[in-house]
């Protein structure tokens, strides 16, 4: 429970800071990927803690719903800070990596549907 937590205070400080780097070369969306791996952890540590007090299939829909629920309420915040700026790529991308890592890790546990 307390790395999940320290996870979920990590995804909202990542989410809220001012950020700045250099320019790189890399593709305008590259950041899609760092939303889904990181939607998908969030995920993965919500099912492992709903599944031990409740059916897979609802700590599967649960760890989903949450973690694509809290991605939203960050990019809605993030609309609101000057430094940041609200993209629904970025929400399809929390809620496809949610998805995914749910699927990977209820698959990788082998556990029954």
């Amino acid at each position: 429970m307390i790395i999940l937590i320290l996870w979920y205070i990590l995804v909202l400080i990542g989410s809220v800071i001012p950020v700045s780097g250099p320019n790189t070369d890399l593709p305008a969306d590259a950041d899609k990927v760092v939303h889904f791996v990181m939607y998908g952890i969030s995920a993965i540590l919500l099912f492992r803690m709903f599944v031990k007090k409740t059916t897979i299939q609802r700590a599967f829909f649960l760890s989903v719903a949450i973690a694509a629920l809290y991605g939203a309420t960050l990019e809605t915040v993030q609309y609101f800070l000057p430094y940041r700026s609200f993209s629904f790529g970025d929400m399809v991308a929390n809620t496809a990596g949610a998805f995914s890592g749910s699927v990977l890790y209820m698959h990788g546990k082998s556990y029954e549907t």
